[in-house]
């Protein structure tokens, strides 16, 4: 938990507290840590690894809202467990993750007696919602073959491993239109498409 920028700034009561009460967890590759519609009782402090938080449509359809990193924590998390009221997506382990478990109602004490964990958490908001401003935008404004181009470009990487699936359940879409724009992609000699992998030209 010393990973955590404010737990220096910390009174010894909290620190105590977070010692006494924090689980260390490791988890796998895949694993859901809550869904949609769940309260959550917990609240992960992330050390090692990344999450995907999403949203699903009554259809099946998904769409990424956000990726948790190391030394952050889950917004839909904190939001259901403060609040004591359903998850608005579900979290799953991008990567094999590490991190520290803590009972809702000791997270909630802390944040209203310690000023470095309230700072600490109203800049998750503020880049939470600077994020989802952002994806409001693509989603109204952007087609979906420049929302598709940007997110093959921002992976940094000349070859990606996804699957046509996952890859529209990052943009919000179905299958049939990303493999669709793939195939016009490597038509114009942008990409070269493989199974499982995406290599950018």
């Amino acid at each position: 938990m010393e990973r955590f920028p404010y737990y220096d700034q910390l009174s010894t009561d909290a620190r105590q507290q977070i010692d006494e009460y924090a689980k260390e967890v490791k988890m796998p590759k895949g694993m859901e840590l809550f869904g949609q519609g769940d309260v959550c009782p917990e609240i992960l402090f992330l050390t090692e690894g990344s999450v995907r938080v999403y949203r699903q449509h009554i259809s099946g359809q998904e769409i990424t809202l956000y990726y948790l990193e190391k030394g952050e924590q889950c917004n839909v998390n904190l939001n259901s467990a403060f609040t004591q009221t359903p998850a608005v997506g579900t979290a799953v382990t991008d990567t094999e993750i590490t991190g520290f478990l803590l009972p809702a109602d000791i997270v909630r004490q802390i944040y209203t007696e310690e000023h470095a964990y309230q700072q600490y958490v109203f800049g998750l908001f503020a880049r939470r919602l600077e994020c989802m401003a952002g994806l409001v935008e693509d989603v109204r404004f952007k087609k979906l073959d420049h929302r598709l181009l940007d997110w093959l470009h921002e992976q940094g990487e000349k070859e990606i491993k996804i699957t046509h699936e996952k890859l529209a359940s990052h943009l919000g879409t179905s299958r049939e239109v990303i493999s669709r724009l793939l195939k016009e992609f490597e038509h114009n000699g942008i990409v070269t498409l493989h199974r499982g992998k995406i290599e950018i030209l």
